[in-house]
């Protein structure tokens, strides 16, 4: 199984890079030109990507009851601190099944 910590980065590179894709998406002049090119177009901007990433999770959270937007709390791995509530996360499925060997 994949670590915590490559599973961590390359989730939240997903999850950056989409939240960037959608604001590209919204803000874009020109659909049929490289982003780069189109003036309208946001820079990368962690603040307006983590704000939009944040209220993204609110809103699926809501609708859809889970969301994985992994992080580490005090160098403890979301899902061992109890905040985890998806009922789909791979970490959690393993530790209970390490936990009932």
């Amino acid at each position: 199984m994949i670590s915590f910590e490559d599973y961590l980065c390359k989730r939240n590179d997903a999850i950056d890079n989409a939240a960037y894709q959608l604001i590209c998406a919204m803000t874009a002049q020109d659909h049929n030109e490289p982003k780069e090119d189109d003036p309208a177009v946001q820079d990368w901007n962690m603040e307006i990507i983590g704000e939009l990433v944040d209220a993204a999770e609110e809103i699926i959270q809501e609708k859809a009851g889970h969301t994985c937007h992994p992080f580490y709390c005090d160098s403890i791995p979301c899902y061992q601190t109890g905040d985890c509530k998806n009922q789909y996360c791979a970490f959690l499925q393993t530790d209970s099944k390490e936990g009932d060997m």
